[in-house]
């Protein structure tokens, strides 16, 4: 196992036992632009008897990149160097960005992974020849990975949604991140590249499950997961929140507010108490 290999399992390990007290951290990919080809169009592309060449292993259990890169031809203009993965795949599937969609003269189209029925197509070029695929081109919608242990840890399942909250000068909230559920599958969010530059997130960051509808799809508060505050021995002019993330925190700033109350098994996150620490915010949690 290679150091980012081992890095990834601890980081995860330590996130699913956060999540089993309540407190729901995701770590971030960001999907570049990339090809998935089946074995058959891969040899055309190639050359016949030609198999891929792994280059380096990725996040999720059993990809890899390869050596090799395509071109993709649309209407308009085409991307080269565009790198393929692997292992081979049923269907031939090309992951661009919108904005990629735009230089080639596509119309974006947001589908999950695999879905390909009525998307269009475009033509492939190898330095053994080219094809043409009548569909598969796809802006890959937002999603998270998980494995079974992992889903059950965060109280998701296949099919929920989640959203999470973007620390960046932006603030905001990113949701209907689709929940994928596998025992194949490694904690992850994936974001393109689009998504990721909107928001100021680099990869690797670990963002913060929140919003409005934090817990409406089973991510459950727990008492267990308090992080310390100074005692509240007076009554609260306002009331005090259950979570408070670095958006509230946020907030208050914009607000003039110089102190937050947290209820007695309330949950204030790392990245909220740093924050309050260094904008001189005080934190004060009421009494049980």
């Amino acid at each position: 196992m290679d150091k980012e290999a081992l890095e990834r399992l601890v980081r995860n390990a330590v996130l699913t036992e956060f999540a089993k007290q309540g407190v729901c951290f995701f770590p971030v990919a960001i999907s570049g632009r990339h090809v998935h080809l089946s074995k058959n169009d891969f040899e055309k592309l190639f050359g016949p008897g030609k198999t891929m060449t792994k280059a380096r292993d990725l996040s999720q259990p059993g990809q890899f990149s390869c050596e090799e890169n395509v071109e993709v031809i649309g209407p308009k203009a085409s991307i080269q160097k565009v790198r393929v993965l692997g292992p081979a795949r049923s269907d031939t599937q090309v992951e661009v960005s919108a904005t990629d969609c735009f230089k080639l003269g596509i119309k974006p189209d947001i589908r999950m992974s695999g879905n390909i029925a009525g998307t269009v197509g475009c033509t492939l070029a190898g330095p053994a020849g080219r094809i043409t695929i009548n569909a598969g081109v796809i802006v890959a919608a937002r999603h998270v990975h998980l494995s079974d242990d992992q889903a059950a840890a965060y109280g998701v399942k296949e099919g929920d949604a989640i959203s999470l909250m973007t620390p960046s000068p932006r603030d905001g909230i990113i949701g209907n991140i689709t929940v994928r559920v596998s025992k194949e599958f490694d904690l992850e969010v994936h974001l393109d590249t689009d998504e990721a530059n909107g928001n100021g997130i680099l990869c690797g960051t670990i963002l913060e499950a929140g919003g409005e509808n934090i817990f409406s799809r089973g991510l459950s508060k727990s008492a267990g997961a308090a992080k310390s505050a100074a005692a509240c021995t007076q009554t609260p002019p306002v009331p005090a929140l259950e979570l408070i993330t670095e958006r509230d925190i946020n907030k208050a700033l914009v607000r003039g507010d110089k102190t937050l109350y947290c209820t007695a098994n309330g949950f204030i996150s790392p990245a909220a108490a740093d924050r309050a620490k260094e904008r001189g915010i005080t934190l004060c949690r009421l009494h049980g």
